[in-house]
C-alpha cells in the first residue's frame, strides 16, 4: 500500500457506508409498508449505524496512520533526517544567523514530512 494520503480511502470508505445504507434502506422499504413513526425510527437507526461505521473506519485509518509514522521515525531514513535535524538545531543554536536558521527549518521540514506522508527530501542532483 502506498504510503501517504488516505483521503482516497477515506472517500472510498465513505461511499461504501453510504451505499450499504442505501441498499438496506431500499430491501427493508420494499418487503413491507411502514407507518411514519416506524419509518422515523428506522431512518434514524440507519443513521446511527452509517455514524458509527464511518467514526470505527476513519479511527482505523488513524491507527494506521499512526503505525506507518511510528515505522518511517524508526527506519533508516528517519532516523538519519532527525540527526540532521538536531545538528542543524545545535548548530543554529551555537551560531546563529539566517543561514543555520534556513537550513535548521529545512531539514526538520524534511524530516516532518517524511514522518507525516513518506516524502522524500529533494536531492541536489
Amino acid at each position: 500500500m502506498a504510503e501517504g494520503n488516505n483521503k482516497p480511502i477515506i472517500i472510498a470508505g465513505g461511499l461504501v457506508v453510504t451505499l450499504a445504507a442505501a441498499a438496506a434502506w431500499y430491501l427493508i422499504d420494499r418487503q413491507r409498508p411502514v407507518d411514519d413513526e416506524s419509518q422515523q425510527a428506522l431512518d434514524q437507526q440507519m443513521l446511527s449505524a452509517t455514524i458509527d461505521l464511518q467514526e470505527q473506519l476513519t479511527g482505523d485509518i488513524d491507527e494506521r496512520q499512526l503505525v506507518e509514522e511510528k515505522q518511517r521515525a524508526d527506519s533508516e531514513v528517519g532516523l538519519k533526517l532527525l540527526g540532521l535535524c538536531n545538528a542543524w538545531i545545535e548548530f543554529h543554536e551555537n551560531h546563529p544567523d539566517d543561514t543555520t536558521l534556513e537550513n535548521r527549518e529545512r531539514a526538520c521540514g524534511d524530516y516532518r514530512r517524511y514522518i507525516a506522508s513518506g516524502e522524500l527530501p529533494e536531492t541536489g542532483d
